[in-house]
């Protein structure tokens, strides 16, 4: 009996049967009878084999006789006849197949009869195990069980220009097309079952299997064809809905359902050649399009992000935007489309800032620069933290697409020939500004408001190109700050500390170097100022007026505040600016002070009242104000101090006097320059809030006929009053002054960048000797990046300095190679 279930071992008859058989059987036919008569008795067993009824078979009988014959040397007839046997019956098998119309009834019907040929080979290789042992391994011819396979191939699969493959291959096409169509199939089982039959179905000859099988050479080139069909029509109709958003959602739920799919389906080997033509044609080839969509395109998911910092809204499409990185990795490891289209999206949004700013401050009537750039260095550090926060979201903390953020932002805060936007001038502007106001603020402020401040301010530092640019604006404003504070003791000088530590540790102590002069002039002042106390209590000089000292370094303070110091020394002449009689004693007690002892030697003194302030206590018929006024406009209200006595000796009330002056007796009196004279006016005499003085004839302007006496009847809610001076928007003396300090500032800037590109060159020739012009500008551009981006006008002009004063020299026959001369 053969065992059905298993694989039988069958052991060679014993050399007594064996020999008594030959001799039996050679004794009364010839060799040719011998093979017919066992051939007949095995081609019966392999047909009952092939028809699944093996209960009546003896293996041992089938066994000894495949044994005889191969003994006698009919080894090749019997295994080609067994061939032919085989091929016959899988011909018969064929025709039963191609009648079968229905498609699942087909892949069943050709999966049992695999299995079922398969089952029938494993019993037949078994019968003719001595075959393959003796003269398929003498022949290198395929062994049975391989036989069968390959006759399956031939005369079931390709049999007739491979009618039943192509037939089956369509049929598993069709399947999986519906599949991905969103239908129900529940053919899965076998077309997993058909796909692994593929596999085994190897290309070879009689010799032996070798190449590939016909999944391979056949299946998978049509499935990949197919496929790429099927996925570009696909993508045709996602592109129909001309919506981005909802691109990214129908291509990301395909994507994921066919990958589930062709794990269950396809052999590894195809799997990475599916993906790489999904993404290729299903996105590659149409992501761009889709995020440069108007409607619901890359613009669209970012446009929340704006809407938040203006509306103060906290909505996203994280989603959106994570699902188009996602795509864009599929096919690309470094995002380099993802990250072109986000940086051109970025910098378009951050092109409009500039727009709606100005919009809103018009809007607002809040129109100067102070306004704008504290407004729009706000919305660039929200929308810096908006992007933060997507990027943490949506693109993985990517580091690619952090920098991409970072470049985009640098790209529209530096701004552009189109959207021009001198970042550096209004990031000093804003720290100029949160300076003043905490300045301002009651208590020490070391916290929170000064370290958000100081964070925020170097953060947008990072961003701009020209940070020399930021130093010349820094050290304008920071000069300007302290010449217009009210004293050196107060906490300003700490904010200052504070924030001017802060920038050096993130530019350098040589970056800053003038601001920092200028900060030892500022120490040196508030020591000065405290000796100077100590003096007047040691010499018991309490009736002269308290000074705190400003003291400045001509040298390293900006020449547009200092350039005229010398005209408010003392002078004969008529126009010459007169100190107060009030102040002179005072002033001539400090410069005796100043001269005493070693450390003011070779220093020369100066007296300038163009910065700082005032502090006069005035009784009115109401009551007693503190008022704090610039210099200036002190020094013209103390031109109505009382200068009579009373019999007893104390002062006449100067509103008993009723002095009146003429502006041409005030421009005697005092020598002030006239647009600061009329501007000061204004400010103590024009204004309603703090009308010191009446102007008669009252109008806006002031005129040299006008005539000015003290205000009785001046009230202020607060017995500390400070007067604020007006500006001068009205003249030009304003635009002047704010063109001079515009002017030296770049005139700071480009004579510092003169030096720094020279200083480089002469390093660069110094450590190369020699160095050719291009590789020059290279090394140059490299170097310099973190402070500007150098010019290369700039640079020739600079090379052309350096030959002239003999720090380098061309090459006699190269002109384009540079030595460095010792």
């Amino acid at each position: 009996m053969i065992p059905a279930g298993r694989r039988s071992k069958i052991r060679p008859p014993r050399k007594s049967l064996i020999s008594s058989s030959a001799a039996a059987e050679n004794s009364t036919t010839d060799a040719v009878i011998d093979f017919d008569k066992n051939w007949s008795v095995l081609a019966n067993a392999i047909s009952q084999i092939q028809n699944k009824n093996v209960s009546n078979l003896s293996y041992e009988q089938l066994y000894r006789k495949a044994y005889v014959l191969v003994l006698r040397k009919f080894g090749e007839k019997l295994y080609n006849n067994v061939a032919i046997k085989i091929q016959n019956h899988l011909l018969f098998k064929r025709k039963k197949l191609l009648s079968n119309l229905n498609s699942e009834s087909f892949m069943s019907s050709l999966l049992q009869e695999w299995d079922e040929h398969l089952q029938s080979m494993k019993f037949i290789s078994d019968v003719l195990m001595y075959l393959n042992r003796v003269y398929v391994k003498e022949n290198k011819k395929l062994l049975i069980y391989d036989l069968g396979i390959q006759l399956f191939k031939d005369y079931i699969i390709k049999c007739n220009h491979d009618e039943v493959g192509f037939k089956v291959v369509d049929v598993v096409l069709d399947e999986i097309t519906r599949s991905r169509s969103g239908q129900v199939i529940t053919s899965n089982m076998y077309i997993t079952k058909i796909i692994s039959m593929m596999e085994l179905l190897i290309e070879g000859n009689e010799m032996q299997l070798y190449g590939e099988n016909y999944y391979q050479t056949v299946f998978e080139p049509k499935f990949l064809s197919s496929s790429g069909t099927f996925f570009q029509n696909l993508s045709q109709e996602y592109i129909s809905y001309n919506s981005g958003s909802k691109f990214l959602h129908l291509t990301t739920q395909f994507i994921k359902d066919e990958e589930n799919r062709i794990k269950f389906y396809l052999p590894s080997s195809t799997y990475p050649k599916l993906i790489d033509l999904m993404n290729n044609i299903l996105i590659k080839d149409k992501l761009d399009k889709m995020m440069l969509e108007s409607n619901q395109g890359l613009e669209y998911w970012l446009k929340p992000i704006t809407n938040n910092i203006f509306d103060g809204n906290d909505t996203y499409h994280f989603t959106d935007l994570k699902l188009a990185y996602n795509l864009n990795g599929r096919f690309d490891d470094e995002y380099q489309l993802f990250r072109v289209r986000l940086r051109e999206a970025i910098v378009n949004a951050g092109n409009a800032f500039p727009g709606i700013v100005r919009n809103s401050i018009e809007a607002s009537k809040k129109g100067n620069s102070t306004a704008f750039a504290t407004k729009w260095i706000e919305i660039v550090l929200k929308f810096r933290e908006q992007m933060n926060l997507v990027w943490k979201d949506s693109f993985d903390q990517n580091p690619l697409l952090e920098q991409t953020i970072t470049f985009a932002m640098r790209d529209f805060i530096n701004g552009t020939k189109r959207n021009p936007v001198n970042a550096p001038e209004l990031l000093s502007i804003y720290m100029d500004f949160h300076i003043k106001q905490q300045g301002k603020s009651k208590e020490m402020t070391s916290g929170d408001p000064t370290q958000e401040l100081i964070e925020n301010s170097i953060q947008f530092l990072r961003f701009i190109k020209d940070k020399d640019a930021f130093e010349a604006n820094y050290a304008n404003h920071f000069a300007k700050r302290f010449l217009n504070s009210k004293n050196s003791q107060n906490k300003d000088i700490d904010i200052e500390e504070m924030i001017l530590g802060k920038l050096s540790e993130e530019m350098g102590t040589s970056s800053l170097d003038k601001v920092i002069k200028m900060n030892k002039d500022i120490n040196s002042s508030r020591d000065l100022t405290n000796e100077w106390k100590k003096y007047l209590l040691k010499n018991t000089k309490l009736n002269l007026v308290e000074l705190d000292l400003k003291i400045c370094n001509v040298n390293d303070w900006p020449k547009s505040m200092t350039k005229d110091y010398k005209s408010f020394t003392k002078s004969e002449e008529p126009t010459s600016f007169k100190w107060p009689r009030q102040l002179r004693s005072t002033m001539s007690e400090f410069e005796e002070f100043w001269s005493n002892g070693k450390k003011n030697d070779n220093k020369s003194l100066y007296w300038s009242p163009k910065f700082g302030s005032m502090d006069l206590r005035i009784t009115y018929p109401s009551r007693t104000y503190e008022f704090n006024l610039s210099t200036y406009a002190g020094i013209i209200m103390l031109l109505f101090a009382p200068q009579s006595t009373n019999p007893d000796g104390s002062l006449v009330s100067a509103f008993k006097e009723q002095k009146q002056l003429t502006y041409l007796e005030i421009v005697e009196l005092t020598g002030i320059p006239e647009q600061e004279l009329k501007r000061h006016l204004q400010s103590i005499a024009v204004a309603p809030k703090s009308r010191l003085l009446i102007k008669i004839p009252m109008s806006k302007d002031v005129n040299e006929t006008d005539v000015f006496k003290l205000n009785e009847k001046f009230k202020a809610p607060s017995v500390k009053v400070k007067v604020l001076t007006v500006s001068s928007a009205t003249t030009k003396v304003k635009k002047v002054s704010e063109q001079e300090e515009k002017e030296e500032v770049d005139s700071n800037i480009t004579e510092g960048r003169k030096i720094e590109v020279n200083a480089a060159i002469v390093r660069i020739l110094k450590s190369r000797q020699t160095i050719k012009h291009n590789q020059l500008i290279e090394e140059l551009i490299k170097q310099l990046s973190n402070r500007f981006q150098p010019s290369i006008i700039l640079i020739k002009q600079r090379i052309e300095d350096l030959i002239e004063k003999e720090y380098l020299k061309r090459d006699d026959e190269d002109r384009t190679l540079y030595h460095y001369i010792a």
